[in-house]
């Protein structure tokens, strides 16, 4: 009897022991599933807040809401949609300004547009570049607007560490200026196109032809910089966008007759909003996130005049906050050859 009540017990001990281990599996395993799935809750949450948020006249690109009649110079140009939203989610941004990064730039186009440097134009082309906003490419083209300035040096250096080519929209009467800034940036491949000479509203939207005319002054003094007498972008920017405000229906007739003499025009679909008083990172954050939201391919509107010191030093988050997204960055050499 001693030895079978002992056995027993034995019996019973390891039963209770299996039941102990078992019973500790399946809460641990409880634990996870509940830590995974608040985890995952918490992500679609911040997406959905990510996701939901709408600008109201950003992604009408390029649209003028200032009606400016005087003389618009190269430190607050306004070039930006008219509403935007006062909050959005910010994205963990290490710094990380030192770190010598490099992109996925396709080598291939940027290689056959090299060769001679010579923009084109085709209507296949210009319909490329009407085209460029609504690819599902993840692409993202930085561009600069109102230089060259004292600060475009600051934006070559960044760009140079980061192995980017970059599209900036000279004024004329700043390559006059800064001519070596400007031959530097072409000769490190980035696109030099036309924002026009003056960026003077009342003067070069006076008519259809001053338009024509002050982009002819602009790419005049983009080839004497550059020693390239047949540089021709075949593109311009509008001062304030292609479209909207006081000057509309000079700026439809001169979309026209720039078609006439082979020269098409972007905007833009996404910016930092650095001319129209954004002056801190978080506030370019803001803009840059709320404007991007929705679109894939995303050509980024800043400025490169001389006051844009926190637009230089926001520069190397964006880039780098981008290729952590996985985008590649292009000019508009890939777009503007064939």
């Amino acid at each position: 009897m001693y030895k079978q009540l002992s056995y027993i017990e034995e019996y019973d001990k390891v039963k209770k022991n299996k039941i102990v281990i078992f019973c500790s599996i399946i809460a641990a395993i409880t634990i996870i599933i509940v830590v995974i799935t608040g985890l995952l809750t918490y992500q679609l949450i911040m997406n959905f807040k990510a996701n939901s948020t709408e600008v109201s006249g950003a992604k009408t690109i390029g649209v003028d809401q200032n009606n400016v009649t005087q003389t618009i110079d190269n430190t607050n140009s306004n070039e930006q949609p008219e509403e935007r939203l006062a909050q959005a989610v910010l994205p963990e941004i290490e710094d990380t300004t030192s770190k010598n990064q490099t992109n996925n730039f396709p080598k291939h186009d940027f290689s056959i547009a090299m060769q001679s440097q010579l923009p084109q134009y085709s209507e296949e082309i210009a319909q490329k570049v009407v085209n460029v906003y609504y690819e599902k490419a993840k692409k993202v083209y930085l561009t600069f607007d109102d230089g060259p300035s004292k600060r475009t040096p600051e934006v070559l250096d960044i760009l140079d560490r980061y192995g980017i080519k970059a599209t900036f929209f000279v004024l004329g009467k700043n390559v006059a200026n800064y001519p070596e800034i400007t031959k530097r940036a072409y000769d490190s491949g980035h696109f030099i196109a036309s924002h026009g000479y003056t960026h003077t509203y009342s003067q070069i939207y006076s008519s259809p032809q001053t338009v024509l005319d002050e982009y002819n002054q602009s790419v005049a003094a983009i080839q004497s910089a550059i020693g390239v007498p047949e540089y021709n972008p075949h593109l311009f920017r509008f001062p304030g966008g292609s479209a909207g405000g006081r000057y509309s229906s000079i700026k439809k007739e001169a979309i026209q007759l720039l078609k006439d003499n082979q020269i098409t025009h972007t905007n833009w679909n996404c910016l930092t909003g650095d001319s129209a008083g954004n002056n801190t990172i978080e506030a370019m954050w803001n803009e840059v996130l709320s404007t991007a939201a929705g679109d894939d391919n995303l050509v980024i509107l800043m400025h490169d005049a001389g006051d844009k010191e926190v637009t230089v030093q926001f520069l190397p988050q964006l880039i780098e906050y981008f290729q952590g997204q996985g985008y590649e960055f292009s000019n508009y050499y890939e777009i503007m050859t064939q």
